[in-house]
């Protein structure tokens, strides 16, 4: 669950079907290419644009580029991993295709530790110093859906590292130029309406907390049915949204009932589907495990009760417990089987391994069979991560822990993201967030 991804198709007549991320901490639509010799390409659906009887080679302006002729490249570097590409210009449409070939594989199931999709920095663009083309493909004329579909500039990815794409789908749901950014985009394309007036450039995630449910992203508005009964959503503005983030003012942080002095000088939260934990300034970091460290369950469990994390958003209050955030606590020396299945959410499988700039604040776990050996201790799992310019220095990421406990509504037009507690069934029955 730790992937909030979906279905697209690219291209007509036909579609190409690919599984992309919904990050709302990218720029851009990227899908790997089949220019793309790099491993991790190799391991994916790459993209063909000559299958596309609509797509268009154009530079960063929207300029259309000419056989044989130079053309732009960008490199765009994310909380972890980069990729390079090309700009192309193709039909996009929400969801799969007509059912008349079988869907693509899903991602491998698993969390991925640490991974984050947040991009962070303006795009780098240059010329290439060579033509890039592809090799001439056969096109077998099969129709296309119309559903959710938008004329949209993508880039076409032909090198990228292999952390984190090597087990994530592709980055979309874009907040850059509009030309760039899908919801714009669709929103003054048409490509859905809304039952509430001007709601078209508004959507609403939902992310799952187990196989007795699904996630689910609702554009030109939110689902109330995903919204704890008697609750309401609460927004809060976004700042800066220029700089293309969807980041909140932070009033202040308290951990286990303390409120630190982190944020005196000013703190800023980004709210991001593409980040798989909630990630914290450096400095921060270590002061945080500290203050929320608590003793395990005689079984062995994290869930509580014990000390929690509380995110003050000024019209509203993000609150993390133990059961959303800590881990059993890592010993440095023991084995890395132990290590890496202790520092998973509870019921996850083994994924890949975090980025140098994730704090393993839930690292081996301490063997209980030695009769000596002291009771385990209860840890948060948070990502070490100090954001470049032009994001503020103390900027903390507010990834998949938080978009499990609540319900997001995310608003293009003032802009605003809206809280609510989630509702969630578990085992058959409904599991409230208080």
């Amino acid at each position: 669950k730790s992937a909030y991804y979906g279905q697209i198709t690219v291209g007509a007549p036909t579609p190409q079907q690919f599984e992309v991320v919904f990050d709302t901490g990218s720029g851009h639509l990227v899908l790997p290419s089949i220019m793309c010799r790099a491993e991790t390409c190799l391991n994916h659906r790459r993209y063909r644009r000559r299958a596309s009887l609509v797509a268009k080679d154009i530079d960063v302006d929207g300029s259309l580029v000419m056989p044989n002729q130079a053309r732009d490249q960008i490199t765009v570097s994310y909380g972890t991993g980069e990729i390079t590409g090309i700009f192309v210009q193709d039909k996009v449409c929400l969801g799969p295709p007509a059912p008349k070939e079988p869907a693509p594989p899903s991602p491998a199931a698993g969390s991925v530790s640490g991974a984050s999709l947040l991009q962070l920095d303006r795009a780098r663009v240059e010329t290439a110093k060579t033509q890039l083309q592809e090799d001439e493909d056969d096109d077998d004329g099969k129709p296309n859906t119309e559903h959710g579909c938008i004329d949209l500039r993508l880039v076409s990815a032909t090198d990228m590292t292999d952390d984190p794409f090597s087990s994530w789908p592709w980055a979309a749901e874009p907040v850059a130029t509009s030309e760039f950014n899908f919801l714009e985009a669709a929103s003054l394309g048409g490509s859905w309406s809304s039952l509430v007036p001007d709601a078209e450039r508004m959507f609403g995630v939902f992310l799952a907390k187990s196989s007795q449910e699904d996630s689910e992203i609702t554009f030109g508005g939110w689902e109330n049915d995903h919204i704890v009964n008697g609750h309401q959503l609460a927004f809060c503005d976004v700042q800066d949204s220029e700089e293309g983030y969807w980041q909140l003012e932070v009033y202040g942080i308290k951990a286990d009932g303390q409120k630190l002095d982190f944020c005196d000088d000013g703190c800023r939260a980004v709210v991001d589907t593409g980040s798989s934990l909630v990630g914290v300034p450096s400095a921060l970091g270590d002061q945080l495990v500290d203050l929320l460290r608590f003793p395990a369950s005689p079984e062995g469990g994290c869930h509580g009760p014990g000390p929690r994390l509380e995110i003050d958003l000024g019209n509203f209050t993000v609150i993390l417990d133990p059961s959303d955030i800590a881990r059993l606590e890592f010993i440095e020396g023991e084995a890395e089987t132990n290590e890496t299945q202790a520092a998973l959410p509870e019921g996850s499988e083994v994924g890949n391994t975090s980025s140098d700039n994730m704090l393993l604040s839930a690292g081996a776990l301490q063997s209980s069979a030695e009769p000596d050996a002291e009771a385990p201790s209860c840890v948060p799992m948070l990502m070490h991560i100090d954001l470049p310019e032009p994001l503020h220095p103390k900027t903390l990421i507010l990834g998949e822990p938080v978009l499990q406990r609540y319900y997001i509504v995310f608003d293009a037009r003032a802009p605003k993201v809206g809280f609510a507690a989630a509702r969630h069934a578990v085992a058959g029955r409904e599991a409230e967030v208080s």
